[in-house]
């Protein structure tokens, strides 16, 4: 398996375990917001790795290595001041999606200009990275608005609060099998296929 593939293995690896996780801790009657805030920058920072390996772009490459300072600090001020530990961190959140959206269509950019594809007439969808990020830049784009609105969801009337998380939760659902999907392709063209990282 290739490197941005690992990545990706890694991702889904740490989605089922947070997701575990935030369960078990609801089980048990115990606050479980504090768990996506720690999940939201872990999987930013795998993310990170992941995008690192196949944007090619020195700029974007730096970028890709300082902003998880950015996050990080945006993260413990939104945990410790601005929205709690008792609540959904929707701004971090946000931010996180934001940046991961920007870096799929970074991608997506680069792959379309790349010389070296277009020279040795390589089809993008036979590239197990354009299925990885594929698969994260839809997961990412659906579940923006969810993240962003989270927070104000849980602060509203109860009734109006649980049709719309509902609602929500089914979009991401969907989504998250298609993303699942998507990661299946990737994976399965890479054993094919390969792809050469540069």
């Amino acid at each position: 398996m290739d490197v941005p593939g690992k990545w990706a293995c890694f991702y889904i690896v740490s989605s089922v375990f947070f997701a575990a996780g935030s369960a078990a801790l609801s089980q048990a009657g115990l606050n479980n917001m504090w768990f996506f805030s720690l999940m939201n920058f872990v999987q930013f920072i795998i993310l990170s790795f992941f995008y690192l390996r196949i944007i090619k772009h020195p700029t974007i490459k730096q970028a890709i290595t300082l902003l998880p300072i950015l996050v990080f600090g945006l993260c413990v001020a939104d945990a410790g001041m601005i929205e709690g530990l008792q609540s959904y961190n929707s701004i971090s959140a946000g931010l996180k999606s934001g940046i991961i959206i920007a870096y799929g269509i970074i991608f997506f950019l680069q792959l379309m200009t790349d010389k070296e594809l277009i020279e040795k007439a390589i089809y993008i969808n036979t590239l197990p990275v354009f299925w990885y990020n594929a698969a994260i830049f839809i997961y990412f784009c659906s579940s923006f608005l969810f993240s962003i609105s989270y927070n104000l969801i849980q602060n509203t009337n109860q009734n109006n609060a649980q049709a719309m998380i509902l609602t929500l939760l089914s979009i991401n659902y969907v989504v998250a099998m298609i993303t699942m999907f998507l990661l299946y392709i990737g994976l399965s063209k890479n054993k094919r296929f390969g792809y050469a990282d540069n």
